[in-house]
């Protein structure tokens, strides 16, 4: 067997042309073409002969397959043209001659009909978005083999923009509302996918479709379950060591060529979670290992300082740091735990990922007031607000200065009259008495400076396990994290405690800006390790951000 040709170098990931993936292609194909420029990486193609596939629209070069435009599938389907092509088959716009209704055919390649395990996997695609049966998931609606022995399945026809389109529309970062509306219908049709034991395994803004659905606009299809991971069973269709994938959103595990589960999924999410507040990937180089590497050791900057003209809030950045994380016992566990997380985000209430990332080594900082509102800092007001309080003072000031000048003019006037007339000098003294007398209301327009407020500084205290009680002087301050409020010298004392722990007491000064403070479990350590708190997470001891996560630990 010839050797396949080497790859050419890959230029750094750029927006993706509107033209590449068009509106008519509002269909799945077989491997598509992803944004960055490189493939998609399949179980039949070694990370180092893979060559770039094109999805092109309109009508496509001649072949064998295109000899079904304008003929019927199985005395059916009335193909009209091809809208898509992949590395494995062809997709089709086609109508339903009875029901009159446009649908999408995709047909696997005629030069792959003979290999066996090329037609199972094409099947196994329409068998696995067929099982899960969720309205976030493309439908498929029938199979069947054509005269050649190529292989066909039908799906819906949907008429909307690939993710990758909007990105390269907008130009820059979606705005957080949008964000989460679309990534919690990602989230909930793979929670399906998960439950139905699938795991997507190549998920891309590429593989998202946003259609309008009735009145509800960013309604969100998942497509393309063609490198899908199908139960647990013992067959295999994948040989061991095979990286597939599309490099820019593959999971550390994914990239180590290591065994895979939903949470590989997650972590793609989170790519994707990143690029849209962003308008960048986390992680990008100019050829596949590089990227490879980037997932499995470098740990990815934090949107906020990444772009820090883009207003993201502080629990979005927790959210996709979690997502992120390198190893899947760091990330979120389900999705339905991110949907929690991204809802929370919605009703402007903090994300359990804020704590949770703060109690990891590393340091994750957010804005010292965050905490006071819960989820944003508050707006800054345009112009300050004590000038616009101190006008009545000067109104006063001013009114109280011209009574004073009027009074002044009678008292000059008097004065002049008893010149003029001695006999009336004993009255002098009276009048002399009123001068002082007058000047009296000038003591309102300089009233004593008030003493300056002592200094005050935030300390954020966050707790593991997370849902343990803090209290101070026997109130209740909330859940964790909380945000204290110290002045210069001052001191506080906090109780955490937690059912099936040690109580800690600590005290605070306002010199420390973060606390993390850490319970003991009262039960004894278990034979062979020690005793792991609820949540599985204390600390996030093991859960390294960087370094080899999957190095045997002796």
């Amino acid at each position: 067997m010839p050797e396949a040709p080497k790859p050419p170098p890959v230029p750094r990931r750029a927006p993706q042309p509107a033209a590449t993936v068009p509106r008519a292609a509002a269909v799945p194909a077989a491997s598509g073409q992803p944004a960055s420029g490189l493939p998609t990486i399949g179980p039949e193609q070694a990370i180092d002969a893979v060559q770039p596939e094109n999805i092109v629209s309109g009508d496509a070069p001649p072949s064998k397959v295109d000899a079904f435009v304008g003929k019927t599938i199985d005395g059916r389907y009335l193909v009209e043209k091809v809208i898509g092509e992949g590395g494995m088959g062809i997709v089709y716009l086609g109508r339903h001659k009875v029901i009159d209704k446009r649908v999408a055919i995709k047909v696997l390649r005629g030069d792959m009909a003979s290999d066996g395990e090329v037609t199972e996997r094409f099947l196994q695609e329409a068998r696995a978005a067929s099982a899960i049966g969720n309205p976030h998931i493309i439908d498929i609606s029938d199979f069947g083999q054509l005269p050649d022995r190529s292989t066909y399945f039908v799906m819906e026809y949907l008429d909307g923009k690939s993710l990758s389109q909007v990105l390269t529309d907008l130009g820059g970062a979606v705005p957080v509302p949008r964000l989460c509306h679309i990534a919690k219908q990602v989230a909930q049709g793979l929670a399906a996918a998960h439950a139905a034991n699938i795991v997507h395994r190549d998920l891309k803004p590429d593989n998202v479709m946003l259609v309008n659905r009735g009145t509800e606009k960013d309604f969100v299809k998942v497509l393309d379950f063609g490198v899908a991971k199908v139960g647990t069973g013992t067959k295999r269709m994948t040989r061991a060591g095979s990286v597939f994938g599309t490099p820019h959103y593959m999971s550390p595990e994914q990239a180590a060529g290591a065994t895979v589960d939903h949470r590989t999924d997650i972590y793609a999410l989170g790519v994707m979670l990143y690029e849209m507040a962003s308008g960048k990937v986390p992680f990008d180089a100019d050829n596949f290992m590089g990227i490879l590497t980037q997932h499995m050791y470098k740990a990815p900057v934090p949107i906020r300082a990444l772009v820090p003209e883009v207003d993201v809030p502080p629990g979005l950045d927790a959210i996709v740091l979690k997502c992120l994380t390198k190893k899947p016992d760091g990330r979120y566990q389900t999705m339905e735990e991110l949907v929690g997380d991204l809802e929370k985000l919605e009703k402007g209430l903090l994300p359990d990922a804020v704590h949770e990332m703060m109690a990891r080594s590393g340091g994750f900082n957010v804005p010292a007031d965050y905490f006071r509102s819960g989820a944003m800092p508050a707006p800054v007001p345009a112009s300050p607000l004590v000038p616009k309080k101190r006008w009545p003072l000067y109104a006063v000031i001013a009114a109280v200065g011209t009574v004073v000048g009027v009074i002044a003019v009678g008292v000059i006037a008097r004065s002049g009259s008893s010149a003029a007339h001695p006999e009336t000098a004993p009255a002098a003294p009276a009048t002399a008495a009123a001068v002082p007398t007058a000047s009296a209301p000038a003591t309102v327009a300089a009233p004593p400076a008030p003493s300056a407020a002592p200094a005050l500084h935030e300390v954020l205290v966050s707790v593991v396990p997370t849902d343990a009680t803090l209290t101070r002087d026997g109130k209740d301050l909330g859940g964790a994290p909380v945000a204290l409020r110290l002045a210069d010298g001052q001191t506080a004392t906090i109780v955490v405690s937690r059912k099936g722990y040690k109580t800690k007491r600590i005290t605070l000064d306002a010199m420390q800006a973060k606390q993390t403070v850490t319970l003991e479990p009262l039960s004894s350590p278990r034979a062979g390790g020690a005793a792991r708190p609820a949540g599985g997470n204390a600390g996030f001891g093991g859960v390294d951000d960087v370094g080899d996560p999957f190095a045997k630990k002796h």
